[in-house]
């Protein structure tokens, strides 16, 4: 598979835009920055309070 049809591919974009109006440097990074899946635990937020009130506990 070429590497137009890998951006097309992979970003979901149309050959004129790959080929036309997307400069390739712009390809480059969008094709890093590609979203992917998050695997792991959920980070909650608590603040300032709740954590000195932990610490107090202990």
């Amino acid at each position: 598979m070429g590497q137009i049809a890998s951006f097309m591919d992979s970003l979901h974009l149309t050959y004129d835009e790959v080929v036309n109006k997307i400069p390739y440097r712009n390809l480059v990074i969008m094709q890093k920055d590609k979203q992917h899946e998050v695997y792991g635990d959920v980070v909650k937020t608590i603040s300032g309070k709740d954590m000195a009130k932990r610490r107090s506990k202990k």
